[in-house]
């Protein structure tokens, strides 16, 4: 099968294209030109120079393809703007093709679950407000079954494993500050999903045919900012120490992502088990980053 995907130079999509390979697809990579300078040629991936604005590109390119997976994002102001796009260049190749659009939301479209676990269920009657166009894209990618597409999207809890996204960048932070950082109290419960069993439930919904709406996806494990603070300062020092960082100055360095992160979020993904057999096996949080990958293998920064 050949299969679009976006954001394989980061740390989801990146794992998503070695899973993909492994299981014997033909990956075109969309990646932003000035990355491709540092890509070497790799058998079974064919690297397509583009953003996310490339709306012919993108058409061109997935009209060659069985399938798209869109794991990436431009995390600046023009998010939403950017994604709006690259749904409507998907849907202009795809129309009335029968094939499969994958596209990647975020838990945090819940907004604050208050200790309840979230299904698939819709309507969202409160999604948080940063992320509100999140749960939009997610509605108009499913409705695409009305244009003979098949829509898919994927709402991954905090991605870890493999010693990068969100726990190395926290890490680096603390060896280069110090201090270890938990906003407000930092016992607000999220859900997590490893790299690897995040990957597995892309393929699964690519490959299997009945793979239709919204799966959740998020492991048995919740996680607090305030256990994973103190867990970094222990394991990564010396000369780390868990820190307290008040609402207010992280609003002034962060803005309202501050706010996001302190809402408690947990994410049922019964559907994903129960529908595609799906499993998310996988070493904890605790374990990867006290006696996992985080510690014996070299953390990786990922580039914009």
């Amino acid at each position: 099968m050949k299969v679009l995907m976006t954001g394989t130079t980061g740390h989801a999509g990146g794992h998503a294209l070695n899973y993909f390979l492994d299981h014997g697809h033909e990956v075109f990579a969309l990646v932003r030109p000035h990355h491709i300078a540092d890509l070497s040629p790799r058998e079974g991936v064919r690297w397509v120079a583009g953003g996310f604005a490339d709306s012919e590109l993108i058409s061109e390119t997935a009209r060659e393809c069985d399938a798209v997976v869109h794991i990436g994002a431009s995390h600046d102001e023009e998010m939403e703007k950017l994604d709006s796009q690259f749904i409507s260049a998907v849907e202009a190749a795809f129309d009335g093709s029968g094939k499969v659009f994958v596209t990647t939301s975020a838990s945090v479209v819940y907004n604050d679950t208050q200790g309840t676990p979230r299904d698939e269920h819709e309507p969202i009657e409160n999604p948080h407000p940063l992320r509100a166009w999140r749960a939009r894209h997610d509605q108009e990618v499913v409705g695409l079954s009305a244009k003979g597409i098949r829509g898919i999207s994927v709402r991954p809890g905090l991605i870890y494993g493999h010693a990068g996204g969100w726990l190395a960048g926290l890490i680096f932070r603390a060896r280069e500050t110090g201090k270890s950082l938990h906003i407000g109290e930092g016992t607000n419960l999220v859900s997590t999903i490893h790299a690897d069993a995040l990957s597995d439930l892309y393929l699964k919904a690519v490959t299997n045919e009945s793979a239709h709406g919204i799966y959740n996806a998020g492991s048995d494990e919740v996680v607090c900012s305030k256990d994973t603070a103190h867990l970094i300062a222990k394991h990564f020092g010396p000369g780390i120490e868990p820190v307290c960082w008040p609402l207010e100055e992280a609003r002034e360095v962060m803005g309202e992502l501050a706010d996001l992160s302190c809402i408690e979020c947990i994410m049922s993904s019964d559907r994903a088990r129960s529908e595609l057999g799906w499993r998310p096996i996988a070493p904890s949080v605790t374990t990867d980053l006290t006696r996992g990958t985080y510690v014996n293998q070299p953390l990786v920064r990922y580039s914009k």
